[in-house]
């Protein structure tokens, strides 16, 4: 009720995702669990409300794009509202971050291991084939990381921070624990470039 806004995009968004994936009805069981979805939504309202409103302030003409980097994303149903719902020409991409994601390179993913089927799957020859990759209007792009690891901060610089040419927005949501504190490091160690932290943990150290 606090974000009317947010559910008329969330809606849409969800309405884009079954267009997208029509013809792979066994995907999209695997990916739309309504309450889960729903629970998302509502959850991630506030950082959602907030960070299209600075994405849609950021003044036409400013060649500088955003990166996004949702942290502990799992499947990364903030990250696929955002990218049906921000304006494509003032964000890069969107990095998804988490341990259990498959290594970069895989084929598959293992059974424990978060399918990315959604996101670098094959589209039905029906649909046109093709990866389903080039059908979101952001790009979604994974990386498997263990924020607890320290040398993570490492690889994060060299695959991500040391790349993004413009300011870069964390999203936090849900972080367990010190996974929080990862998040605050994060976005104190690069003062310059990230304009925006969103932390909304589900509970503190």
């Amino acid at each position: 009720e606090d974000y009317p806004r947010i559910q008329l995009l969330a809606s849409r968004a969800v309405t884009q995702w079954r267009q997208r994936f029509r013809g792979n009805i066994q995907l999209w069981r695997k990916l739309f669990k309504g309450e889960r979805v729903v629970k998302e939504i509502i959850e991630g309202a506030p950082v959602l409300d907030a960070t299209i409103n600075i994405v849609e302030n950021l003044p036409e003409g400013n060649e500088e794009k955003f990166t996004l980097i949702d942290l502990a994303s799992g499947r990364g149903y903030i990250s696929m509202i955002l990218s049906e719902v921000l304006p494509p020409h003032k964000v890069e991409k969107i990095y998804l971050i988490d341990k259990a994601w498959p290594l970069s390179g895989t084929v598959d993913a293992l059974p424990h291991q978060i399918s990315w089927e959604h996101l670098y799957g094959n589209r039905p020859e029906e649909q046109g084939g093709g990866c389903y990759f080039k059908t979101w209007p952001i790009p979604l792009h994974t990386s498997k990381q263990d924020l607890k690891q320290r040398c993570t901060r490492r690889q994060l610089r060299r695959a991500i921070f040391d790349k993004c040419q413009g300011p870069v927005l964390i999203l936090a949501v849900h972080l367990c624990g010190t996974l929080s504190l990862r998040a605050v490091e994060m976005f104190n160690d690069y003062p310059e470039k990230v304009k925006y932290l969103a932390l909304k943990p589900c509970c503190l150290p």
